[in-house]
């Protein structure tokens, strides 16, 4: 058990993984994978090629699992993840290239029209505790890697979705950015009905992790 853990809530789960088969064509993934995620803030953590990442993708609905499939509260089992989804979920993965054209503002306004729990106060501590001030009118490819980090952190902190997955968060930010990033994190942790998921290598320092998962010990190493 993580050292930084918050006890187990008494409360239904937001999403349910169940027997969950993935494969990059001939190379497994997973097989067999069963979990939930919890109100509050829910850890993978393992090496590399555990799928760590994956999951992610999995749980944004980027990609498709080839057996069995997750099981949303908020969603009627009919339907498909699709645009019924994307509203409830913020997803961002760090090695896109999608926004890069646009400024930091910009990607912001586009977070406030698809999000309705957008939150404008929690974006202008955000942008004040990350010091994003003088990059929110820069084109996203003129930032370092480490500035679109600490924009797509901004961007989930303030969207309040239900579902909030964040890949490897604090990679490239400086010691005071982690910081401040681990502060909001723990906010996410004593949500009750909201869920953040995070992938990391690692068991991070300070932050309260409601669950954690494993991957090494559940994943067939590609």
């Amino acid at each position: 058990m993580p050292e930084h853990t918050l006890p187990a809530p008494a409360t239904a789960p937001l999403a349910c993984v169940r027997d969950l088969h993935f494969s990059y064509d001939a190379n497994p993934v997973f097989a067999g994978l069963n979990f939930a995620v919890h109100p509050g803030l829910t850890l993978l953590f393992g090496g590399e090629s555990c799928g760590k990442s994956s999951l992610l993708r999995l749980l944004a609905g980027v990609l498709t699992a080839q057996k069995g499939g997750i099981e949303w509260r908020w969603l009627d089992p009919a339907q498909s993840l699709g645009q019924a989804h994307a509203p409830s979920v913020y997803w961002m993965d760090p090695r896109d290239a999608q926004h890069d054209a646009i400024a930091a503002r910009a990607y912001f306004d586009l977070l406030r029209a698809r999000h309705a729990d957008f939150s404008q106060p929690d974006l202008d501590a955000l942008v004040q505790d990350l010091g994003l001030e003088e990059q929110l009118d820069k084109p996203l490819y003129m930032l370092s890697t480490g500035s679109k980090r600490k924009v797509w952190l901004a961007g989930a902190f303030a969207s309040h979705c239900r579902l909030t997955l964040l890949d490897d968060p604090f990679a490239a930010l400086d010691q005071r950015s982690i910081a401040r990033a681990k502060v909001w994190l723990n906010r996410v942790a004593q949500d009750t009905e909201r869920a953040c998921v995070i992938a990391d290598y690692e068991v991070p320092q300070g932050v309260l992790i409601g669950h954690s998962l494993a991957l090494d010990a559940v994943a067939s190493r590609v």
